[in-house]
């Protein structure tokens, strides 16, 4: 039976970083990031506002579904998604992993503590090569990359509290796997898992 793996959980717990090994690893996988899509949209279209951003935000979560859709319509055996799930996508999944026959599993990434996440993310958000500055700004155009400034924007007590609910927040589809320390993962199990 094909496979539709969710990697899922707030910003920091290595979502990216499980997504990108298990592609490489996993022979015949596809691998749909989210913000990956989003990066590019944005690189080529740019948006001078709020409100322009917002719009490019819906248009990026109609793609991402479409290409959901696609792989699945075109029988790809492992589909990698990457992207922080919530609840609102739960049904949308649900009724294609039913439709085109996949068997599911939802990956939840943790930290053992959250001041692991909280430095991981700080580190991430203020290196240039390692965020893209069009997840923290108003304004952004790709001609004008190298003179954004990294920016911090997260307020510690609202990103716990995400942290806190996450697995309530979760769409745990399917299998669900709880992935507690990214540094202590034993991938090839992992995989063996998702294969079996």
């Amino acid at each position: 039976m094909n496979k539709l793996v969710i990697i899922t959980g707030v910003s920091g717990t290595g979502k990216t970083t499980l997504a990108n090994v298990l592609y490489e690893k996993i022979k015949n996988s596809i691998l749909l990031s989210y913000d990956k899509l989003s990066e590019n949209i944005y690189d080529m279209v740019g948006f001078r506002d709020k409100f322009q951003k917002k719009q490019l935000q819906l248009l990026n979560e109609r793609i991402y579904k479409e290409l959901i859709n696609q792989c699945m319509k075109r029988k790809d055996s492992i589909i990698i998604l990457e992207k922080p799930f919530r609840r609102e996508w739960k049904e949308f999944l649900e009724r294609l992993s039913r439709k085109y026959e996949y068997e599911v599993y939802t990956i939840n990434m943790f930290s053992k503590n959250f001041e692991t996440i909280w430095k991981r993310l700080k580190k991430r958000e203020m290196s240039k090569k390692d965020r893209h500055p069009s997840h923290y700004l108003d304004s952004y155009y790709f001609k004008n990359r190298e003179g954004y400034l990294p920016f911090f924007e997260y307020d510690y007590d609202k990103f716990k509290e995400e942290y806190d609910k996450l697995l309530v927040n979760s769409i745990n589809l399917g299998n669900v796997i709880n992935v507690e320390d990214i540094d202590g993962l034993d991938v090839n199990k992992l995989i063996a898992k998702l294969l079996n």
